[in-house]
Parts: C-alpha cells; structure tokens; sequence
C-alpha cells in the first residue's frame, strides 16, 4: 500500500516540522462518507512558481551585523534544502519604509547622475550572497515607493503625491536605468511593478496612481521604453496593492488589448483583509495573467497591544502563534483562487521589528538578536515551510473537497507526482478527518491536534 509522510507543527505539544510515522491508505470498502477531505489530484489548475522574502536594506544591515555561523545558518534556513527553499524575491528601487533614511538614484532631470551607490554597500552584496548560497536562479522583483522627488507634484518622496506627466518618459528611462545598472552587478531583474501600494498615502515613501494613470505610464511609457532598450524579458506586475481592489483595478488597467499584452500578472498584499474571491474573478477573467503576493507582515510596535483580541503585548523576538495562522490562512485562501506565488516582506529584521526609518515595526519570520548573535524563527517560518518545503516550482493546484470549514485546506501536485495537502486548524479542538484518495478510492484516518498545521505528502497513482 502506499505510504503517506506526514510533517507536524503546533502549538501546544510544541511540535516543528515534526515527522510523523508514515501512514498507509487503505482500500475505501465501506464507501465512506463522514468526515471526508477528498483530494482530486486529476483535477489541475494553475501553476505554482514558487515562494520567497523581500531583500530589503534593513535585513541586509541585519545580516551584516551577524557573525559568520549565523549568517550560515539564515542562508540556510531560507534558501537552502533543508530550509524553506525559497527562489522569489522581492526589493526595492531606492528607499522604502525599510530603509537606512531616504534616498533616491538621481536628483537631475536628465538623469546624468543616475548611480546605485546606495545600494551597494550592503543590499546588492547581500543579494549576491543568497543568489550565490540558493546555487539556483533566485526570480527578482523591483518595485518603488516613489519615484525622485522632482518628478512629483508634491516635490517630496513621502506623504504620497503624484508622478507628473511631464516626466513619465524620464520614469521609464528610470527604471531602464536600474535595471541595466543592477544587470551590471550581476543581478538579474526579471519583474517591476509600476508603484508600491499606488492607493496608500503614507508618511514613508509613498506615491499615487489612479488605474488610468497606471494603465498609461505601461502602455505608453515604461513597456515600450523597456522593448526598446532591449529589456523585452522584464515583467510588468500591476497594481502591488491590497486584495480588494485587485480584480477592479486589472480590469480597468487592461480594457486595452495593448496594455493586457504588456502586464504579466497582478501583485496583491494582504492589509485589507482576505478577499480571496477577488483573486478567484482576476483567475477567471484573466486566466493568462499571474497572481502574486507582493508583500504581507504583522505590523507591530515593540511592547504594544495587539490585535489578537486580547489584552497581550509583543516581545518582536517571540510572535504569537496567530501570527503564524495568519500566514497558512491567507496562503490557502490565495492559492485555492489562483496565486501563484508567495512572496513574504522583509527577510531579516532586528529585536524592535527594524531597523525602520519612520516607526511602522513589523515581525518577520527570522529576527535577529546582534547583541547576543542568536537567530530566532518565528512562527511565520513555521507555517511558510510546511508550504514551500514541498511545493517545487512548477507544480499545480489541484482540486480537494473538505467535510468541516474548520480544516482550512490546500492540495498541489509537484513534478515529481507527489501529492501534497496542507491541513490547518486554528481552532481550539482536534478534528479528525479522512484523507481520501478519489483516484485510487483509498483513504486514511487522521486527527488534526489544536492550533496545528500538517503537511500530508503521498505519491500519485
């Protein structure tokens, strides 16, 4: 019969990446029909690219600031086999929230000036340095939080304001800029998106974009700026923004065929809430087009309340569990309507949730003590792996069926024709279930331990 290998976190016999004893399936005689989670594993929809972290100048500035066995031990961690085998990553294009103070490439109109020096000093050395550890290619996206300031009305990085027209030639001829100087570093940009967060003003860098502005600048500007430079393989990611504006804003950004044909896929956070359906219309009306999680944290101030509903503070070093749950929850919800990719927001940051030049603290899934040169996984690092470690790019969703809303569920096969399913339970019971094969008719029992997720892999027939 065949084996089914089962890997276990929770939150209360304390279980990391715990293997389980492998489990058989056996012949379904009695035809059952209680407590079911069915798998489908001829049915298959889109393709999963992969998962990763942002590579932003405070985890870089983090990283250096680690001894030689600790740094091993991050780059292990996140790219290596035994770790979450990440091979996305997301930076930013001059400075972000993230960032060592404000900074941008250029302060001349002509951009005569243009240079990265900003970055080369830690970030691009640190990009070099996972690149060259992970021994694979390691898919780079950019995005910035505001174009230079003399391009704005508002004449300032922060506070949002707006590109001016009058230079959106010179934006485009900016992003070329960065991408050739990154290409001359040895790092390879294979995505841009046009505006992080293009609806948010914040008092960070910040910038705004209506969908007409957008749809402008790519089909007038930045994509064929792009061809022309011979640039034709950068992916253009609109929208970089919350989940519930994301089938609204690609529909009127691609109501063109011109423009649909230069945007690659559409980028989503998480801030506003799930709305997962909205990735699941994108799905249907664009089907062509990828999804991908741009960015998602907690966000936290060190010692504050937070919004777990009860009356507990935060020690950055040490998440709480539901932290954790938020990521399996949202990863299920997003690739069960489309996503293709995953990619988490900063990689490394410090014991205050930094460091960050304006205060918005956040957890990461590896924070750093430098004073004691320990590093600390989070429970985010958790719930990530028992997704990434087992779902190779390349693999697909497939179709599963679940007896109880409680048992949160998402079900890929790899290359290889493993089947992987991932189980989480948030709630406070064990809930049992029978994993069923509806291929082979065969099924097997399981319970899922309280505050748990389990990651169930078997070979497909």
């Amino acid at each position: 019969m065949r084996k089914i290998q089962t890997l276990l976190t929770d939150k209360y016999q304390k279980n990391l990446f715990k293997p389980l004893k492998e489990q058989e399936f056996q012949k379904d005689v009695k035809e059952q029909e209680m407590q079911l989670l069915m798998v489908y594993s001829d049915i298959k929809y889109h393709e999963i690219k992969g998962f990763g972290g942002a590579f932003t100048q405070s985890s870089a500035i983090n990283f250096y600031q680690m001894n030689e066995s600790c740094q091993e031990e991050i780059l292990e961690s996140y790219f290596g086999e035994s770790g979450l085998k990440y091979n996305y990553g997301r930076t930013h294009i001059a400075s972000c929230d993230f960032s060592n103070g404000h900074f941008g490439y250029t302060q001349k109109e002509d951009l005569s000036d243009f240079t990265i020096e900003c970055d080369q000093d830690l970030l691009i050395p640190f990009i070099k340095k996972c690149e060259s550890f992970a021994n694979k290619e390691i898919h780079l996206m950019s995005s910035p939080w505001s174009p230079p300031a003399f391009m704005k009305d508002s004449k300032g990085l922060l506070f949002g304001g707006k590109l001016l027209p009058e230079y959106y030639q010179a934006y485009a001829d900016y992003f070329v800029k960065y991408i050739q100087a990154y290409k001359n570093e040895g790092i390879v940009v294979e995505m841009v998106s046009v505006q992080n967060e293009p609806k948010a003003v914040q008092r960070w860098e910040s910038c705004i974009y209506t969908a007409e502005e957008e749809k402008i600048f790519i089909r007038d500007y930045l994509y064929p700026t792009l061809q022309q430079s011979g640039l034709e393989e950068v992916k253009i990611v609109i929208w970089d923004h919350n989940k519930e504006r994301t089938f609204e804003r690609a529909r009127a950004i691609m109501s063109d065929e011109k423009t649909r044909k230069a945007v690659y896929g559409v980028g989503v956070h998480w801030y506003s809430g799930d709305h997962f359906e909205n990735l699941r219309i994108c799905k249907e009306f664009f089907p062509d087009k990828e999804i991908i999680f741009t960015e998602g944290c907690v966000e936290l101030l060190a010692g504050a309340p937070t919004n777990l509903g009860g009356n507990e503070t935060v020690v950055v070093s040490e998440s709480p569990w539901e932290f954790g749950e938020r990521y399996a929850h949202d990863m299920i919800g997003n690739f069960n309507n489309g996503l293709s990719t995953m990619i988490d927001w900063n990689l490394i940051l410090d014991s205050q949730g930094g460091p960050n030049h304006v205060g918005n603290y956040c957890s990461a899934p590896i924070i750093v003590d430098i004073k004691e040169q320990r590093v600390k996984y989070q429970p985010s690092f958790y719930f990530i792996g028992h997704f990434s470690k087992f779902i190779p790019e390349g693999s697909r969703k497939i179709a599963q069926s679940c007896y109880s809303k409680d048992l949160e569920v998402a079900s890929f096969l790899t290359p290889s024709n493993e089947v992987v399913v991932v189980v989480l339970n948030s709630t406070e019971k064990e809930i049992p279930f029978t994993l069923k094969d509806v291929m082979t008719q065969e099924i097997s029992d399981f319970t899922a331990l309280k505050k748990s997720i389990m990651t169930l892999v078997y070979q497909a027939k």
